[in-house]
């Protein structure tokens, strides 16, 4: 059977999340009916991963078959006109029927974007925590999370999972042009919540609620969250999936 892979992004505002549920709307959803109506066959869609509900992505992958052979630009153009306004497909390429397009994807990285002050433009795409008043500490927590760790103090349970270890390449906070501050993460793979369990500790050390010696001890420790509240939904965003050029040349 013909594979093809999807590019897409998404304003997760008006999404529960990625995955499909009974009435609710979801990208996955979304997405699988609007195949399903121009291929007239059942379509199962596999994505690099997870997105919460009223998280946002910039670039997502997802792969699946068909029975009969489309033309991707024929595929492009279609559901850009069936899709809503908050779901972009950008590029649908035929890749071979040994891709998946979570288990192929070597890097993932994502971004957490924080006001510093109230905005009633930006608020459904940042968060402002409030006064901010040490984010030297915050630059130098963010060295501790490089390479591999567990990271099961800073993810909800899952037993599903075989392990909570993570490695994380980059590590880092940005101010933009535009004044907002960004956090960055990229690692091989993210726990539930993780992106925004992290934020949520790194804006307590930045408000002098929780120090470095806490969040390190917190790293450490391998257990549970521990109080830590998770940033909210709105300023997170799948930024970039990262696949071997010799596997996917959409990246």
């Amino acid at each position: 059977m013909p594979r093809y892979v999807i590019k897409l992004a998404y304003d997760g505002t008006e999404f529960f999340g990625w995955q499909k549920q009974p009435d609710a709307r979801t990208v996955q959803g979304t997405l699988e009916q609007a195949l399903q109506t121009m291929l007239q066959e059942e379509i199962a869609l596999y994505g690099s991963g997870r997105t919460d509900t009223g998280v946002h992505a910039e670039e997502q992958f997802a792969h699946f078959d068909v029975h009969i052979p489309a033309e991707a630009d024929w595929l492009v153009e279609r559901l850009r006109r069936m899709l809503p306004d908050d779901l972009l497909v950008q590029a649908v390429r035929e890749v071979p029927e040994h891709f998946h397009a979570r288990f192929d994807a070597h890097w993932r990285q994502y971004r957490y974007q924080l006001l510093t002050e109230p905005d009633p433009f930006l608020r459904r795409h940042a968060w402002y925590p409030g006064e901010v008043t040490d984010w030297k500490t915050v630059d130098d927590v963010l060295q501790l999370l490089f390479g591999e760790q567990d990271f099961a103090g800073f993810s909800r349970k899952n037993d599903d999972l075989p392990h909570s270890r993570c490695t994380v390449l980059l590590a880092e906070r940005e101010v933009t042009p535009d004044g907002l501050v960004v956090v960055r993460i990229r690692a091989n793979r993210f726990l539930r919540s993780m992106m925004r369990a992290l934020t949520g500790a790194l804006i307590s050390v930045a408000q002098d609620r929780k120090d470095f010696e806490w969040f390190e001890e917190q790293l450490k420790s391998g257990r549970e969250m521990d109080n830590i509240p998770l940033a909210p939904p709105n300023g997170l965003f799948l930024e970039k999936v990262f696949y071997p050029e010799s596997v996917l040349g959409l990246t």
